[in-house]
């Protein structure tokens, strides 16, 4: 079969998010489901209230869970003066954006545990395919 010749662009937006709390100590979880013909993610955006900077561990998942980076938090981040972190140019700083196929999921974690009545919130957006 001949290779695709025609570009393809994202058919629908898409924005997946998680808030992350002192109970979700270390463990992965899933942002959100993936399109049918596949999502491309184009900007993550990290912010946190804690008062420890955050680290995020991220994950693309085809039933076992495969690291692909680890992006920085500061203290305040998108809440007080402090910008929000976009992950993205962490996380693909060639291409600037994934590729998550059908099947597959983007987690994310805390490194270590979170102060006790924080949050931290991890917003995808782009489109599914």
């Amino acid at each position: 079969m001949a290779a695709g010749t025609s570009p393809i662009f994202e058919a629908a937006v898409r924005v997946l998010g998680i808030q992350l709390t002192i109970t979700d100590t270390t463990v992965a979880k899933t942002i959100g489901s993936i399109g049918t013909n596949g999502t491309r993610i184009d900007s993550i955006m990290c912010s946190t209230n804690d008062t420890t900077a955050v680290n995020l561990a991220f994950y693309i998942n085809d039933g076992s869970d495969h690291y692909i980076g680890v992006v920085n938090v500061p203290i305040g981040s998108g809440y007080t003066t402090v910008a929000r972190v976009e992950a993205i140019s962490t996380l693909a700083p060639i291409l600037g954006y994934l590729t998550i196929p059908t099947g597959m999921t983007l987690k994310v974690g805390c490194v270590a545990t979170m102060t006790t009545a924080k949050t931290t919130d991890v917003v995808a957006q782009g489109g599914d395919y």
